[in-house]
């Protein structure tokens, strides 16, 4: 079973595979922003590349 989610981000829409972690987060509701792979991806290589630039 999968749902289908759009992308906070880029507003694209996605699939969501039974076992992952934001499919169980969209099956009890617990999250409403929801990010793609790629989007993902950016916004964490983002985080860590700030992380790192105070230093």
């Amino acid at each position: 079973m999968q749902y289908e989610a759009i992308c906070t981000s880029c507003k694209k829409p996605f699939k969501l595979q039974e076992g992952e972690a934001q499919y169980k987060q969209m099956k009890e509701r617990k999250a409403h922003l929801f990010y793609c792979e790629e989007c993902k991806h950016k916004i964490r290589f983002d985080a860590i590349r700030n992380f790192f630039s105070y230093y």
